[in-house]
């Protein structure tokens, strides 16, 4: 079976929008939650050897909003004033720094 470029990365954004959903619910730690993106996001790029920096920089990005969305909303939630702009540099540190070291934040 083939599949293009395209329906593999819109199909995996599905799969990472589903996971992140059942992380997010269950409040997953960061370090696991973003492994287990990057884990969907390495076997899509596995296909595509041609296409892998375009697949991994889309999906890549696609999940970094997913989890910029959700740590503004918690930082709504635990903080009456809050920088939001501080907020997402700071969601995107993190977030990248475990998908590019995989290594905890901790």
């Amino acid at each position: 079976m083939n599949i293009s470029v395209d329906n593999a990365i819109e199909l995996s954004k599905s799969i990472i929008a589903e996971f992140h959903r059942y992380f997010v619910e269950r409040g997953v730690e960061n370090y696991d939650h973003v492994m287990a993106i990057k884990t969907i996001i390495t076997a899509t790029c596995r296909h595509f050897p041609d296409e892998r920096i375009e697949v991994e920089r889309n999906l890549r990005d696609y999940a970094l909003g997913l989890f910029r969305e959700e740590w503004l909303r918690l930082a709504k939630e635990d903080e009456d004033e809050y920088d939001e702009k501080e907020e997402l540099k700071e969601a995107s540190r993190v977030f990248l720094r475990i998908y590019k070291t995989e290594k905890d934040e901790q």
